[in-house]
């Protein structure tokens, strides 16, 4: 994959060659994708809460849940249908895998609560459903994020750079600038 920077106008407006971001295929298709490019992503050391237990859980919670919103950068990229499909596809099954993974981790619980033999094997299952969740879980995300472009602007704002994206589509927008530094002013 490559990256390549331009104007955060072009980007925003959807002024951009008509090559998938991701396939490097001819398209006409648009989507627009909003992303944090503040450069604070995660919680920090707040993580460190879910080693105080239940209590802690809710801390977390509350911290993720006050947790103000950095800077939102909206863009129009061009994208083939079939990678828009891949990216939902993705984030569809990493939504299943998340559902499934706390329903059994839920399930598990509530089975260890009736303090039965069957209960403690059935628990037991429920575990090893929530470990093969949690592995499909952590495959979409990687599979989705390899499906979405990634945004980060530069520190005076004008420029953004698109990564994760294919060389065909660098290779558009180099050609691009190539054509307007040649095209004369009237």
């Amino acid at each position: 994959m490559a990256a390549v920077t331009i104007f955060v106008d072009d980007a925003v407006l959807g002024r951009l060659p008509s090559v998938c971001v991701k396939d490097g295929t001819w398209t006409n298709d648009r989507l627009t994708i909003t992303q944090d490019v503040g450069g604070r992503t995660g919680l920090g050391v707040a993580w460190l809460l879910v080693l105080a237990g239940p209590l802690g859980w809710i801390g977390l919670f509350i911290v993720a849940a006050t947790r103000q919103n950095t800077e939102m950068l909206p863009v129009t990229l061009p994208y083939s249908e079939a990678a828009h499909l891949r990216l939902r596809q993705a984030q569809r099954a990493r939504s299943q895998a998340m559902w499934v993974t706390m329903g059994a981790f839920l399930g598990a619980i509530v089975s260890l609560l009736s303090r039965t033999t069957d209960s403690r094997l059935l628990a037991l299952a429920l575990a090893v459903v929530v470990t093969g969740a949690l592995v499909k879980m952590i495959m979409e995300a990687n599979a989705g994020n390899n499906a979405m472009v990634r945004l980060s602007l530069d520190a005076s704002r004008r420029w953004v750079t698109l990564s994760r994206v294919h060389p065909d589509f660098e290779a558009a927008i180099h050609q691009d600038r190539r054509q307007l530094s040649n095209t004369p002013l009237n």
